[in-house]
């Protein structure tokens, strides 16, 4: 996942996964969990929910720890530069050997 469409559509397609494993269709789901089930049909297609129908969703699903879990990894994910060019650059310091200086006599 390199964007957060990618994360929002994986987050769709686990959801979808998740409600077939338990065999509960679309409206079953919007039955246990009080959201509408168009809503959970666009949770499904694109990811995009408000956070409280995600939230009842994956506790309908007895899954609220692993969206917890992911939701971590994402914000995880998120503070690690893309590329070495993200990372701040170090002032280069050069240091000078000095010679020694004899008295003149």
């Amino acid at each position: 996942m390199t964007s957060p469409r990618d994360a929002c559509a994986w987050l769709g397609t686990w959801l979808r996964t998740e409600r077939q494993r338990v065999s509960w269709t679309q409206r079953e789901l919007a039955r246990r969990s009080g959201v509408p089930s168009a809503s959970i049909s666009r949770l499904e297609r694109t990811g995009l929910a408000s956070t409280e129908a995600l939230f009842r969703v994956a506790f309908a699903l007895r899954q609220l720890e692993a969206v917890g879990d992911f939701l971590k990894e994402r914000q995880r994910l998120a503070s690690v530069p893309v590329s070495l060019e993200a990372l701040p650059r170090r002032k280069v310091v050069q240091r000078v050997r000095m010679k020694e200086v004899t008295p003149c006599a």
